[in-house]
Formats: C-alpha cells, sequence, structure tokens
C-alpha cells in the first residue's frame, strides 16, 4: 500500500499544477499585429508550430514513463529533477521560437 504513495503524492500535484495554471496563465503578444482577429489567427498558428518544434527537438514523456516504479526517495527524486529538466528544456527551445517570431510573453 506504501508503495503506491509516492505516485498518488505525485498525480495530486500534477492535478493541483494543472488546475492552478489553467484560467490565469501567460500569453503572448505582438506589437507588430494590430488587427486582434489576425493576431488571435496567427498566434494559434504559431504557437502550434512552436510546439511541434519544441517536441521535435526534446520529445516529451507522457503517462508512465514519467513515473518512477522503484519507491526509494533517491529514485523519485532522480525521476522528478529528469522531469522538470525535460519540461524546462522543451519550453525554452518553444519560448525561443515564439521570440523570433515576434511574440513577447507576457503575465495576464
Amino acid at each position: 500500500m506504501t508503495v503506491y504513495a509516492p505516485r498518488r503524492i505525485l498525480a495530486a500535484l500534477a492535478v493541483l499544477a494543472g488546475l492552478a495554471t489553467g484560467g490565469c496563465g501567460p500569453s503572448y503578444v505582438n506589437s507588430n499585429i494590430i488587427d486582434p482577429a489576425q493576431a488571435k489567427a496567427k498566434l494559434k498558428m504559431d504557437t502550434d508550430l512552436c510546439r511541434q518544434e519544441a517536441n521535435d527537438s526534446v520529445p516529451p514523456t507522457y503517462g508512465m514513463q514519467r513515473f518512477e516504479t522503484d519507491p526509494t526517495v533517491e529514485a523519485q527524486a532522480t525521476r522528478w529533477v529528469a522531469n522538470v529538466a525535460e519540461d524546462d528544456a522543451n519550453e525554452d527551445v518553444f519560448s525561443r521560437c515564439m521570440r523570433a517570431r515576434g511574440w513577447e510573453y507576457k503575465k495576464k
């Protein structure tokens, strides 16, 4: 029973993080685009393109690949650090791609 405790904790943290960032996350603005409709369409297109570029450059892991079956604290911590490093690297590629297309990151 205690073997699954770290998985439950990680799953709960993932759900909480998703809920916390769901509606109030950052947005991108492009000062070169004046028309809001055009900006929205271009943002969607560039976001999709940059997400694909980031995933091609730093392929994300999904599902159970993100969890460690070894219940030791060391193994769990090592997996967590690896997941964070992967996510950060993927987000860095995405952010560089968006900046290269004229988008600036702004907090809502």
